[in-house]
This record gives C-alpha cells, sequence and structure tokens, in this order.
C-alpha cells in the first residue's frame, strides 16, 4: 500500500473511530474534555496497530 494512501487511512479511521468513542462517553455522562481527547488516543493506537497487524501478517504471506 502507498505510505500517502495509509498515513490517510490512519487519519480519517482514527477520527471516525475517535469521534464514534467521544459520542459514546459523552452519552454515558462523561463531559471531561480529557476523556474526550483519550477516546481519541485509544482510536489511534487501534488504528494503528491494526494497520501494523495487517502488514505483518501479508508480509509473513509472499
Amino acid at each position: 500500500m502507498d505510505e500517502n494512501l495509509k498515513i490517510t487511512l490512519i487519519g480519517l479511521l482514527t477520527l471516525v473511530f475517535g469521534t464514534i468513542f467521544a459520542s459514546i462517553l459523552a452519552s454515558i455522562g462523561f463531559t471531561d474534555m480529557i476523556l474526550g481527547l483519550s477516546s481519541f488516543l485509544v482510536a489511534a493506537i487501534i488504528v494503528v496497530s491494526g494497520f501494523t497487524f495487517t502488514d505483518h501478517h501479508l508480509a509473513s504471506r509472499h
């Protein structure tokens, strides 16, 4: 996969998942800004680890 496309997808997916996590936290009642920002950090960790796992998994097949 092209490196620019990979970075763009990581950013887009982090934004989408972070927004979903932040809205879930807000609907539960946690409206602290630190928790909202930490949801984006958690989303970034999940997305980057998913891309890293996929790259290693696809590289080992070839």
